[in-house]
């Protein structure tokens, strides 16, 4: 599913941050009475009535013909958030009256042709709202009053962004194929990876990291079978991020894992795998997706006859909260192993589809707590009552305990292993939830 993107514009301190603050309901933007304080944009998912949408703060849109390099980078990042943004809420200052600035922002964002939500904050009572009516020369048409700090006509606007925030699918043709994403550090190897899957040289390669900024989705066929596959640009390191486009290339990269169904995790064989690589399954990992270890440029590395086996320890060890994931070395460049890649997205698929019955996760539950049952919680029986699977991709099971509180980690992954011992879910996470029978 596709949510739409509102992006907060305007001058400098006119309290974008602030509104971005109350409406995601916790304080995650630098909010200062200085101009120019936040010079990225914050993302972060936001909901009212049950719509869900992402929220975009930015930093203030400067005249154009500054020569301040900050407040032209800043211009720079928020002309950017408007290109991404799919609604734009463009936010003026109501004790300042309409400013030059504002007339430009205005005209821009009618250049942009994207809809837009006019807003004049700092309106605190109806003394402030009447001062404001001079910004209808910018929205004849509608325009709301709001004081960010205090919530004031807060549900009036977020009524508005509900009513663009339509929630639909990304690609109704794609609704059911497998979606695959490719994900790895820059210069991996993962839209060499992609044309060769597809058979053909439809993305721009280069070996020049960071090459691809956004997200391409393909479709292929293997075997007469669809699947889309997801180019995704590279994770750098937090503190390469320089340029507002590679900030982007990020927040494009977590979307793009969030609506996959498996992530392909290119590592460099060369290399060897990084910091880096581990950030990258951490992140697959908490979105709960299907995953496939791809040790690429297998051709050029230096290796023994137990080079894979090494390498798949080491991934083992540094990645161990997805040590159910397959490890396979490929070249993306001369092809090799390429064809079994299909078929282990095909079998982790299947995996993170399996639902086990009821009565079956009882009998597992039986012979498991005969062989090791819960440690005791202040000298009394923890006893697991029974489980039950809640849902699929990824498989999750609630654990039904008369002490659930008694229930350790420790003891938790004991389960998990025995989960895939006894019924296999190789490739994809495992969630399990404790309660408390009523």
């Amino acid at each position: 599913m596709k949510k739409t993107a509102i992006a907060i514009v305007g001058r400098p301190n006119v309290g974008k941050s602030t509104l971005f603050n109350r409406i995601v309901g916790r304080r995650t933007a630098i909010v200062e009475n200085l101009a120019g304080i936040t010079r990225d944009r914050n993302y972060a998912d936001a909901s009212w009535e049950g719509r869900g949408f992402i929220l975009i703060d930015t930093g203030g849109v400067v005249p154009e013909a500054s020569t301040d390099a900050m407040t032209s980078e800043i211009r720079r990042q928020a002309l950017l958030a408007i290109e991404e943004a799919d609604v734009i809420l463009h936010m003026v200052d109501g004790r300042d009256g309409v400013m030059p600035d504002d007339i430009e922002i205005a005209n821009l964002l009618r250049a942009s042709a994207k809809p837009v939500i006019h807003v004049v904050n700092k309106v605190d009572g109806p003394r402030q709202e009447d001062a404001a009516t001079e910004f209808y020369a910018l929205a004849p048409d509608e325009l709301f009053m709001l004081s960010a700090l205090h919530g004031r006509g807060l549900d009036d606007i977020l009524d508005r962004i509900i009513d663009f925030a339509q929630e639909t699918e990304h690609e109704e043709a794609a609704a059911d194929m497998p979606r695959i994403a490719v994900v790895g550090k820059p210069n991996s190897g993962k839209s060499t990876l992609v044309n060769a899957l597809i058979g053909k040289d439809r993305l721009i390669t280069s070996p020049v990291a960071g090459t691809t900024r956004d997200s391409i989705d393909t479709e292929c066929r293997y075997h007469g079978k669809p699947y889309l596959l997801i180019d995704t640009a590279g994770l750098r390191k937090k503190s390469r991020i320089e340029e507002s486009v590679e900030y982007y290339s990020v927040v494009r990269t977590v979307k793009s894992i969030e609506r996959a169904d498996i992530a392909l995790i290119l590592i460099d064989a060369v290399e060897g795998f990084t910091e880096q690589d581990q950030k990258v399954a951490g992140i697959v990992h908490e979105a709960g997706k299907g995953v496939i270890f791809l040790v690429n440029k297998w051709d050029i590395a230096e290796r023994s006859d137990d080079a894979l086996l090494d390498f798949t320890k080491t991934i083992r060890n540094s990645a161990f909260f997805l040590a159910h994931a397959p490890v396979l070395s490929i070249s993306a460049l001369t092809r090799q192993r390429i064809t079994k890649v299909f078929p282990l997205i095909d079998e982790i698929m299947a995996q993170r589809r399996k639902r086990i019955p009821t009565a079956r996760l009882n009998e597992f539950v039986a012979r498991l707590t005969a062989e090791q049952a819960p440690p005791l919680l202040n000298g009394k029986i923890v006893k697991i009552q029974y489980m039950t699977q809640v849902e699929t991709a990824p498989p999750s099971f609630s654990i039904f305990a008369n002490k659930p509180q008694g229930i350790t980690p420790a003891y938790i992954r004991f389960v998990e292993r025995k989960l895939r011992e006894e019924f296999g879910f190789a490739g994809t996470p495992i969630r399990l939830f404790l309660k408390k029978r009523a």
